[in-house]
């Protein structure tokens, strides 16, 4: 029996090169997650250093359709789109195309990063990777009156204006970069437009021809082509009624949450990562360029784990974690991983507003730290009583 192929139902588990991956206690604690998150369809990844170990898909794409969640099931994927696009920056970087501390404008062609005061400093390339160039959640404060325009979340149906037009007045610097962090859509969309001045190739084309076909990720895609059209899900949001389907919009800002993506195809993601970060030689990073995005690049307190290069950092039980997450209208997405274990794990959801809350995170964050062999609701030891401190 294939590892894609192991029926949660069944009690089975399966070893890997650190432990041990049990069915039972996965499907239970799905349970457990959707109890207080129920959604339409969910799709769980279970990763190793060999790929895709163990994948449960619970409930439907398609509620019309009666259309089953599977390991092909395409969903729409958010920000995970981000850490594609850091992936091409640094590959960019290592060809000495992109100078992560040079201002990010060197590479701009299409449209400039406008500081807000003279005195700012010009945002480099590595701000915009870990959100600290001060490119705000909105681009203006015009933005406010048009809901979902400003998050870079929605455009029309019908389509998405290129970025050309959509940052034609320029994508205002608000405060000194490097000095605080603020997550930023449009810092993104930034950099997947420098993929596309620099090497002349769209950007969609690039992530093809770079990273999607050469880890085998046929079903994979920034736009709604043939890969991923023949199997996307609907996308919900769940109601006083029951579920709602969510209307049908394009991103405009893609290199920050365009993609499609299937859980067999991020699961070959995640695993080329987590060879590479087992210093592998990778067909799309070098070794040490993986380590370098999995460093803390912004860390305003020790304490913390800091920003990476496009991925959010973390610890679990002392174990170094690294992932992301994705909120889009209808689809809520989570990848984590512990690179120095060998693991990791994707979930996917077809329900979800734009709030963010779901199971995906809370299920992505309790299965992590059980294949770590943690309890999945810890309790904080390391707060001081005092809240003066």
């Amino acid at each position: 029996m294939s590892a894609s192929q192991i029926r949660p139902d069944e009690g089975e588990h399966t070893t890997y090169a650190y432990g041990r991956i049990d069915a039972r206690e996965l499907t239970a604690t799905l349970a457990q997650v959707l109890d207080r998150w129920p959604c339409a369809g969910i799709a769980i990844a279970v990763i190793t250093e060999g790929g895709l170990t163990w994948f449960h898909g619970h409930g439907l794409a398609d509620v019309g359709a009666k259309t089953p969640i599977t390991e092909e099931t395409v969903f729409r994927i958010g920000s995970l789109t981000k850490t594609f696009t850091g992936v091409a920056l640094m590959q960019l970087w290592e060809q000495g195309l992109v100078d992560l501390d040079a201002p990010a404008n060197d590479y701009l062609r299409t449209f400039r990063l406008v500081p807000a005061k003279p005195n700012l400093s010009p945002p480099t390339v590595r701000h915009l990777l870990t959100h600290t160039a001060r490119v705000g959640y909105w681009r203006r404060l015009s933005d406010l009156l048009q809901p979902g325009v400003g998050s870079g979340d929605r455009a029309r149906p019908s389509g998405a204006p290129p970025l050309a037009q959509y940052y034609r007045r320029g994508l205002p610097v608000e405060v000194e970069p490097g000095t605080k962090w603020a997550y930023s859509n449009h810092g993104f969309a930034a950099l997947g437009q420098m993929v596309e001045d620099v090497t002349g190739q769209p950007l969609d084309l690039y992530l093809r021809d770079r990273i999607f076909d050469p880890l085998g990720m046929e079903h994979t895609d920034l736009i709604r082509s043939e890969r991923v059209q023949p199997n996307l899900a609907t996308g919900y949001v769940l109601r006083s009624r029951g579920l709602k389907k969510v209307a049908d919009r394009e991103v405009p800002t893609v290199g920050s949450g365009g993609m499609y993506s299937t859980t067999a195809d991020i699961a070959r993601y995640v695993a080329a990562l987590l060879r590479i970060a087992g210093k592998e030689q990778g067909s799309v990073l070098k070794p040490e360029t993986v380590t370098a995005m999995f460093q803390p690049h912004f860390q305003p307190d020790r304490r913390v784990p800091g920003m990476g290069l496009a991925f959010e950092l973390g610890e679990e039980g002392g174990q170094k974690a690294v992932g992301k997450t994705g909120v889009l209208s209808g689809f809520h997405s989570a990848m984590a991983f512990a690179p120095e274990k060998g693991i990791g794990v994707a979930v996917f959801s077809n329900t979800g507003g734009r709030d963010g809350r779901g199971a995906t995170v809370p299920l992505a964050s309790m299965l992590l730290r059980l294949l770590l062999g943690l309890s999945v609701d810890p309790i904080r030891v390391d707060i001081p009583p005092r809240p003066e401190n």
